[in-house]
């Protein structure tokens, strides 16, 4: 393989929150476990993940990239000395000096550090110009970005503080005694929930909708009505599906379940008339204007007929 196709393909390893995200989320299960060997799936429950899903396991895979949380034996991790430190520091001197080390953890980060010498915190098109450039998937260019943009912004705020006093750290701390009342997590919906969808900061829906579908590897959802993909990560379950019963689905209207033409027909024609009304033209064999003017006259015949009626 060519060195172009190799970076073609590439996908960059990264942390899929910022590090003062992780630094919450760690404090949620430290303050329950300590530093004793907890179970993943336990784990992801605690950050506010019904299961071990794919964006729960992003989630702990996050923390591990800033040095916060290791394995401690088969299906199990455990909060690490440097979390600890950060949480319960002797001194702020040592909380700071461990922020800056998890920090510069992520081989990304510090490949974007070097690339951005000088620049405290890059401005963002330059940084997903690099990431393109160097041939990442684009659908993590963006969350990979703003992860390490948002983790070079609370470094400067750590610098900016040191001769103010613990007021950043501070925020991390008392994080970890209301974690338990934090409401708002992403991604555990389970078919029958209603469900928000927030994207780039912004709620995607004009009130919740109900899940009707999950993909077996539960990095996607769909909601009624809409056959669009929603990444699992970005779902915010605003009520659960009734427990004493089964999860009800929501199949899509049987014109829109057929969406596919029959053997040897071609969609030539898809558009909304207005309202609930749309029309669909498929077509099989030839279509060309001779085709097309007898189309018309049949079409303007129904008019007249339903003007009549």
């Amino acid at each position: 393989m060519s060195d172009t196709a190799a970076k073609a393909i590439r996908s960059p390893s990264y942390p899929s929150m910022s590090l003062r995200d992780a630094l919450h989320a760690v404090g949620k299960i430290e303050l329950v476990y300590r530093s004793t060997p907890v179970d993943r799936e336990t784990a992801a429950k605690l950050i506010g993940y019904s299961s071990l899903s794919g964006p729960a396991a992003k989630a702990l895979a996050a923390l591990a990239a800033y040095g916060l949380f290791d394995r401690a034996g088969k299906g199990e991790a455990r909060v690490t000395p440097r979390a600890v430190a950060i949480l319960h520091p002797a001194n702020e001197d040592e909380r700071r000096l461990h922020l800056l080390e998890a920090a510069s953890e992520p081989p990304l980060f510090s490949e974007l550090r070097d690339r951005f010498s000088g620049i405290p915190v890059p401005p963002e098109s330059g940084v997903v110009t690099y990431l393109n450039r160097q041939g990442f998937n684009p659908n993590a260019v963006r969350p990979a970005a703003n992860a390490f943009l948002e983790t070079m912004r609370f470094v400067e705020e750590l610098k900016a503080n040191e001769s103010h006093g613990p007021n950043v750290t501070e925020g991390i701390e008392s994080s970890t005694s209301k974690v338990v009342s934090d409401e708002t997590t992403f991604g555990g919906a389970v078919i029958g929930d209603l469900i928000q969808w927030e994207s780039q900061g912004a709620l995607q829906f004009p009130k919740p909708l109900r899940v009707r579908f999950i993909s077996d590897d539960r990095e996607w959802v769909a909601v009624e009505g809409s056959q669009t993909g929603i990444p699992m990560s970005e779902v915010i379950v605003e009520s659960k599906a009734s427990a004493q019963k089964t999860p009800p689905t929501f199949p899509l209207p049987q014109e829109e379940e057929s969406l596919s033409p029959a053997q040897g027909e071609v969609e030539w024609i898809r558009s909304r008339l207005g309202g609930d009304t749309n029309v669909r033209l498929l077509v099989k064999g030839d279509m060309g204007p001779k085709e097309i003017g007898k189309l018309i006259r049949l079409l303007e015949a129904q008019k007249l007929v339903l003007e009549e009626d």
